[in-house]
């Protein structure tokens, strides 16, 4: 299907959508500017325009694109985490906007809204259907147990934690998050 010329909506949402797609199945940085141009059937400099650039368009694609659901159990959520980190590594915008200290109010609440939205509140609602005390805490404490793991096991300069396979990484620290996520409150 050929768009029109000038159709600017249009070929707004053809980048959101390509970009989620090829965000998807290639992480961050395998996904280019010019293969989501291409798929979307418009000039890729048209994500400069209208996201500011790759990285606003990645932020456009979580906010505006369905994706896959949010893993509910507290167990998957670090899995996903950590095989999220394999693909795109440390440098992920999300992962990078959530540790980052030079945000500017407007970009921070972007980012928590997106990770409220996508992670924290799902987990968050499912440990409250367990009873579990103090959900919204628990679930930001998973995110951020997560996030520190994923970090620093890509960044290398822990070599034990660099070295090891996923597998094992989920299972040193599945107590950890059972312990995170227990039913009686303490």
């Amino acid at each position: 299907m050929r768009r029109r010329r000038n159709d600017a909506a249009a070929s707004r949402r053809a980048l959101v959508e390509a970009a989620a797609v090829l965000f998807d199945e290639r992480g961050y940085h395998g996904a280019t500017v010019r293969e989501i141009g291409e798929r979307a059937g418009v000039d890729p400099a048209l994500i400069a325009r209208y996201f500011g650039g790759k990285e606003g368009l990645y932020l456009a694609a979580l906010e505006e694109g369905q994706g896959p659901p949010a893993p509910l159990d507290p167990h998957d959520v670090l899995a996903r985490f950590l095989a999220n980190s394999e693909a795109d590594g440390p440098s992920n915008p999300i992962c990078l906007a959530m540790i980052t200290p030079t945000l500017t109010a407007t970009v921070r609440e972007r980012i928590g809204g997106l990770v409220g939205r996508r992670i924290v509140s799902p987990v968050a609602e499912e440990l409250a259907r367990r009873g579990v005390d103090r959900p919204d805490l628990r679930a930001e404490l998973l995110v951020a147990l997560a996030l520190g793991a994923t970090l620093t096991r890509s960044g290398g300069t822990l070599p034990a934690l660099a070295d090891a396979s996923l597998d094992e990484v989920r299972a040193v620290l599945a107590p950890l998050v059972a312990a995170l996520v227990e039913e009686e409150a303490r």
